[in-house]
């Protein structure tokens, strides 16, 4: 598990069947991969499964008691107040900021004096300039500080806690350090905020504002620092880390498959007729959806999804105990040759209407499933549609690299060492 997590889970599954169990001193935990029981814990009994998992007990001492993190009533309020900066108006005015920073980005790319960039830095630094325009209403001038302690964060998640925690190993420094970064920048965005807003003629309409502005409706009381502050990291990290990883897995695979590009290209052709995308382009995307579901089945940003078990229950017909924990291998789902045949080759046509309706709903899920499926997806595929439109039209993206990339375990999936490309500017039709 230290060495291969991913080969080591699926020779259990081969091994075992589609659930077992592992016993450890305190606890046992249950392993699934089937959309069967992956439906009975997120959507049929999600009431019995909690997220007082180990490993969110660490994500909390990062993002702290937030909408990722929380459950029961708590939960639900706080899902209350974010969730209207993801209605369906808002996402459209966001388009057009994605569409803005994407043609941004791709037109200093094709400026570059460099023939390799690494691609996957290219792509956090757009995706947080979008989530810091949209959601929090300025642009991300502490960009690289912000970059660098997602980065920690990730390489201290992907690393097994095998000493006792007094011990300050070289990961659990960066973590602290990654932390107080984060900290600083978040209370120095509430504090300006605070100290703008009362200047301004109108109250902006973001979801920082609307954090800052929310009020009990039992107690009339609003929202402590550190209760905005732990949302805000939250969106941070699931807003941008996310979606920059599976946008950089798209545009690799792409680079390896001349037969998804061109015809990629072809529609891009068709529908867009060399101009920039727009919001009310995406529904005649659909290959471009296509590539980047197929991208998020191969390359899951989040490979797996823990729980605790709040009360007795069953899974498949076995009996799984209070105070058991269960993880969902979404990596191993989306790799099931019953559900994808040749799982392992880039076939965008997976996800065409008819091949999505022959297999089990749950046999994807890279937003999770359920009343806690993540808020924001609809948001990501926005962004990641409107991205790989415009960087497929503008840019020419050739993968440098000697070998495949490797994996990089964390909180998301991201290429190890970054993602180097040769990036060159495409000739643009009149």
């Amino acid at each position: 598990m230290f060495v291969d997590p991913i080969g080591t889970v699926a020779q259990r599954f081969e091994r075992y069947g589609d659930l077992y169990r592992v016993q450890f001193a305190n606890t046992a935990l249950y392993v699934l991969r089937h959309p069967d029981h992956i439906r009975e814990v997120l959507v049929n009994d999600a009431s019995a499964f909690g997220k007082g998992h180990t490993a969110f007990v660490r994500l909390g001492a990062v993002l702290g008691d937030s909408l990722l993190t929380s459950d029961g009533e708590n939960w639900r309020r706080q899902r209350r107040l974010v969730q209207p900066a993801f209605a369906p108006a808002r996402l459209a005015e966001y388009a057009e900021v994605m569409a803005d920073e994407a043609a941004r980005s791709a037109a200093e790319l094709a400026r570059s004096p460099s023939p390799i960039r690494d691609l996957s830095a290219e792509m956090t630094s757009l995706t947080l300039q979008i989530v810091a325009r949209t959601l929090f209403g300025q642009r991300a001038d502490e960009s690289p500080r912000i970059t660098r302690a997602m980065t920690w964060l990730n390489q201290s998640f992907g690393s097994p806690e095998l000493l006792p925690a007094a011990v300050p190993t070289p990961a659990r420094t960066r973590m602290k350090r990654a932390i107080a970064d984060l900290d600083e920048i978040v209370y120095e965005m509430i504090a300006r905020r605070a100290s703008e807003v009362a200047q301004m003629q109108e109250r902006p309409r973001d979801l920082l504002q609307r954090l800052l502005d929310a009020r009990d409706e039992e107690d009339g009381q609003g929202l402590s620092p550190k209760e905005v502050r732990d949302q805000l990291v939250t969106l941070y990290l699931a807003g941008h880390d996310t979606t920059s990883h599976a946008l950089s897995w798209t545009f690799y695979l792409l680079s390896q498959s001349p037969h998804a590009q061109h015809k990629l290209d072809e529609e891009l052709a068709r529908v867009l007729h060399g101009r920039l995308p727009r919001y009310e382009d995406l529904p005649a995307l659909v290959y471009t959806e296509q590539v980047i579901k197929e991208a998020m089945r191969l390359y899951p940003p989040a490979m797996a999804i823990p729980r605790s078990v709040l009360r007795d229950v069953t899974i498949g017909g076995y009996a799984v105990p209070a105070g058991s924990e269960v993880v969902i291998w979404t990596y191993r789902t989306h790799h099931d040759p019953r559900f994808y045949p040749e799982p392992e080759r880039f076939l965008p046509e997976r996800f065409d209407v008819h091949q999505i309706a022959a297999r089990p709903k749950h046999a994807y899920l890279p937003f999770g499933a359920g009343q806690r499926a993540c808020i924001g997806q609809a948001f990501a595929m926005i962004e990641a549609q409107l991205i790989v439109a415009t960087f497929a039209q503008r840019l020419s993206l050739r993968y440098a690299g000697a070998r495949p990339p490797a994996l990089r375990l964390g909180v998301t999936l991201a290429p190890k060492g970054g993602l180097p490309m040769h990036v060159a500017a495409r000739p643009q039709r009149d």
